[in-house]
């Protein structure tokens, strides 16, 4: 069984690249992305090598790390991508403890599997002080990737379950963002306190060593440095760590198996009755239909609701450094980082429609139509929100004379995004939880063109803002003639790339309508 599921996840890795040409441009992108950076880490992980003492200080500390961002970046970046969806056996007579093994071991045959195996290289690299630290490093990071890989799937499975009802989606989207109003905090604090950097960093590792987190990266510097008892006693605990997540993921398991409909479809079910809610409150046209489908998106879909809970709050972290160090000049961000943020994310818009799009391609829904009512809604909380931030901002670092170029900026990035939107979101839309899904799961694959997309979105944006940056720059440096012009320039830059932005956008939806029906269909 185990064989097969390996099988599988090697057919779905292969399928990436036969999909669509812009996915697998994507894939390709990604991959190769990450290769360069995994192998630089790789490369600065080995180099402790030399220093026994700086490995014992760096290796836990990242190791411990390295386990918090295998369970926490999956469920808010990408998704859990499971690999293969435990509730699609629902219907198969196969052990559950079978299935559990089976799972992780397919997780070992994927991208960001193989990148923290190599990794794992560059750490046992480090410890191979001896002969027996290095057979106990080679023991011990396999531990600590497979107790990683373990803690995502089960905790992934406890949310998913979670999630079931409204209540718990709003549970979980507020720890989503007290993880994000706290670590910024934290690290800030850390920075500032009155003491050696290098003595911190020695005691929180000495600590993390004797926590769950610490064990399996810890150990093979205890045999390195003598202490082969300290080190035993840390492999005992990691072997043991294992086996309990290993447990707690197969019940988990089960409950996914004997109910594969975790998350209830019941928020996103028709309204009961005649009245027709939004659709018959906002025009009744075209741009006005599709609008109210995507304000009716924002209120009962969990996978918007997260995001749209989420985005709002991370402008509120550009406080943190203005408090907590001499960084006076991050508030003054916060109007253009939300204005660059609502224009950004509707760069895969049409990609959260699914087979709904059909209704667009046989009602002849127009590319304009169709473009111009999936931006109001974003235009009117930009109208609230930006504004709002924009001058809390220039009030807390007390530079009112730089008001007039902060707006412009955040003007020049809202219209530029929704260019770059209006285009890549018909362009190179990239897979997303399928309506009534747990938000948190991803086609398996998908990693790779997420990057890519949002990168490429991020960058568009940017590039299209450049003359409104360059003159927010000049007016920061104390230029009055740049600031004013600014304001001027974030206007008509933001107000003609976002026209230019929509008009192209809607002739690529005219020209590819079916086409990109088929391609959401696929992914």
């Amino acid at each position: 069984m185990v064989a097969h599921l390996v099988r599988l996840k090697l057919a779905l890795l292969r399928n990436i690249f036969r999909r669509s040409r812009a996915q697998a441009i994507g894939a390709v992108i990604g991959i190769v992305y990450f290769a360069f950076l995994v192998v630089g880490l790789t490369v600065i992980l080995s180099s402790f090598r030399t220093s026994l003492d700086a490995a014992k200080v760096v290796i836990p500390l990242a190791g411990a790390a390295g386990t918090v961002l295998w369970t926490v970046v999956p469920l808010f970046s990408f998704g859990s991508d499971p690999t293969l969806d435990p509730g699609r056996f629902a219907t198969f007579a196969v052990p559950h403890r079978v299935l559990a093994a089976g799972l992780i071991v397919a997780a070992l045959v994927g991208l960001p599997a193989l990148a923290s195996m190599v990794l794992c290289v560059g750490v046992v690299v480090a410890w191979s002080h001896t002969p027996a630290s290095t057979a106990v490093a080679v023991v011990a990071t396999a531990l600590g990737l497979l107790t990683a890989i373990t803690t995502s799937r089960w905790v992934s499975a406890v949310l998913t379950h979670a999630i079931s009802s409204r209540r718990g989606r709003d549970v979980v989207a507020v720890l989503g963002l007290f993880l994000l109003v706290v670590i910024g905090p934290a690290v800030s604090l850390v920075a500032n306190l009155d003491r050696d950097l290098r003595h911190l960093a020695t005691s929180a590792a000495q600590v993390v060593a004797w926590t769950p987190l610490g064990w399996a990266w810890a150990a093979p510097g205890d045999i390195a440095a003598g202490a082969t008892g300290t080190g035993l006693v840390r492999l005992a605990l990691a072997v043991a760590l294992l086996a309990l997540v290993g447990w707690l993921w197969s019940r988990a398991l089960r409950g996914q198996v004997d109910n594969p409909r975790a998350v209830s479809r019941s928020d996103s079910g028709a309204s009961v009755g005649d009245d027709l809610g939004l659709f018959a409150r906002l025009p009744g046209t075209p741009p006005g239909a599709v609008a109210a489908r995507v304000i009716t998106y924002w209120r009962r879909d969990p996978r918007y609701q997260i995001s749209m809970a989420m985005t709002p709050l991370l402008p509120l972290a550009l406080l943190v450094p203005y408090y907590t160090g001499d960084l006076l000049w991050t508030p003054l961000l916060m109007g253009p980082l939300i204005a660059f943020l609502l224009g950004w994310s509707e760069h895969n818009a049409v990609a959260y429609e699914a087979d709904a799009l059909w209704l667009h391609v046989v009602a002849g829904t127009s590319g304009r139509d169709d473009r111009r009512g999936r931006l109001v809604p974003g235009a009117f909380l930009a109208l609230a929100l930006v504004p709002l931030y924009a001058v809390v901002g220039v009030a807390v670092a007390a530079r009112w004379d730089l008001l007039v170029p902060v707006v412009g900026l955040c003007l020049g990035l809202l219209g530029a995004g929704y260019a770059v939107s209006s285009v890549m979101s018909v362009v190179l839309p990239y897979p997303v939880p399928a309506s009534g899904e747990s938000p948190f799961n991803t086609p398996p694959g998908a990693a790779g063109i997420t990057i890519a997309a949002q990168s490429l979105a991020s960058i568009g944006t940017v590039a299209l803002a450049s003359p409104v940056l360059v003159l927010a720059w000049l007016a920061w440096q104390g230029s009055v003639v740049a600031a004013w012009a600014t304001g001027a320039v974030g206007v008509g830059t933001g107000a003609v790339v976002a026209l230019v932005g929509i008009r192209v956008g809607a002739g690529l939806f005219d020209r590819r309508a079916p086409e990109l029906l088929a391609a959401l269909r696929r992914s």
